[in-house]
């Protein structure tokens, strides 16, 4: 069955991922706020697509013009960097209408609750929104308008904001994505931010080499030494402990490469050095790169906003944004996912998953009046 989409961002992901629907009898129309990414695009009045798919696939429309992007689509996929959340979220709330389902993908950590809580101060209303944990292609631009997919993901992990309501839109999105498996909340999507655990503290505990070398050497293998590694697995071990605490079954960073990657090793460290698919890549040169822009403030610190919630200590993260602010001349702590950006200041750990479920904060007044009065029914007993 056709639908009518919006893709917003037409970055490696963009592209592929409107090719692929396309191609799939999908009436799509691009977004980019950048004209000049358009521009062969609208030339050809679609893309070239390799791999996995191929063909040439026809857009019904692309534009940088956002109201025109949203006009008259019921399902809207927004595809670019985490970082951009925020300004996208700001751009789409005049345009957007309370039965518009707009997708993450991915939401990285809290992204969902960040991008309601901005449409509602802007709107006065939450939009029904879900966040994927990761992008379902393997995709490549190997110049605008011509892209390259390898691989379509078996598995695509999606849940809603508020929770009660993925099941509806998993639905919807398996109409037009294949793989689609309903997350629990959007706690388990964000909390199985891998990228956050992988990227930001080799490349600041590199960053000479990285500068020198000109990121002349291998980020996941080079790049991670034994002690870097050991690291990493501190990092890894407040992430998973988080999750713990909300009842979530997390995979740990050498679980998550075995089962993804078939590695082999006890250690971070040996599974690391197992991944195929780690061999002969680069690293950045330099600490303007999403490894820290996108990977810091809407993966670490939110991990650790909601880890302080859940009275789980969290050092080693916590060390690593406050380097990750040093080195940057930026304070990640205020402009990142902290727990007054994503509307969840002051809950408790029973607040936070009856609001992620409920996705309201009058639910758990309710929940509380009636906690109250079942209390004091129990005392007159």
């Amino acid at each position: 069955m056709s639908a009518k989409l919006a893709i917003l961002g037409a970055g490696h992901g963009g592209q592929g991922l409107a090719a692929y629907l396309a191609l799939a009898g999908h009436e799509i129309c691009l977004y980019n706020r950048s004209k000049s990414r358009l521009l062969p695009i609208q030339k050809q009045n679609g893309i070239h697509v390799e791999g996995v798919v191929n063909g040439f696939a026809r857009l019904a429309s692309c534009t940088s013009n956002i109201r025109k992007a949203l006009s008259d689509v019921n399902l809207v996929f927004l595809v670019v960097p985490a970082s951009a959340h925020r300004d996208i979220a700001q751009q789409c709330a005049p345009n957007l209408t309370p039965e518009q389902v707009i997708v993450l993908i991915p939401g990285r950590t809290g992204g969902a609750l960040e991008f309601s809580a901005i449409v509602e101060s802007l709107t006065g209303w939450r939009p029904i929104i879900a966040e994927a944990q990761t992008f379902p292609l393997v995709s490549r631009v190997i110049e605008s308008g011509n892209a390259y997919v390898s691989a379509i993901k078996s598995e695509l992990p999606v849940a809603a904001f508020p929770a009660k309501q993925t099941k509806m839109i998993c639905d919807l999105i398996s109409s037009v994505l294949p793989g689609v498996r309903e997350a629990e909340d959007v706690l388990e999507t964000g909390l199985t931010n891998i990228g956050s655990v992988f990227h930001p503290a080799p490349l600041l505990l590199n960053i000479g080499r990285a500068e020198t070398t000109n990121g002349q050497y291998n980020h996941y293998l080079e790049g991670v030494s034994p002690s870097i590694a050991r690291f990493i697995e501190h990092i890894d071990a407040e992430r998973v402990a988080v999750g713990h605490a909300l009842g979530k079954d997390i995979l740990s960073a050498v679980e998550w490469l075995h089962k993804v990657y078939d590695s082999k090793g006890n250690t971070l460290y040996e599974s690391l050095h197992t991944t195929s698919c780690y061999q002969g890549l680069g690293a950045p040169n330099s600490l303007n790169h999403r490894y820290i822009f996108e990977d810091v403030p809407t993966g670490l610190v939110p991990i650790a906003a909601i880890g302080e919630l859940v009275g789980v200590p969290t050092p080693t993260i916590q060390a690593t944004i406050t380097m990750a602010s040093q080195l940057c001349g930026r304070n990640f702590w205020r402009e990142g996912r902290n727990a007054e950006n994503l509307g969840i200041t002051d809950l408790s750990p029973t607040e936070l998953l009856m609001y992620v479920w409920e996705g309201s904060l009058a639910a758990l007044e309710v929940a509380g009046e009636l906690a109250l009065v079942t209390e004091e029914m129990e005392e007159a007993d």
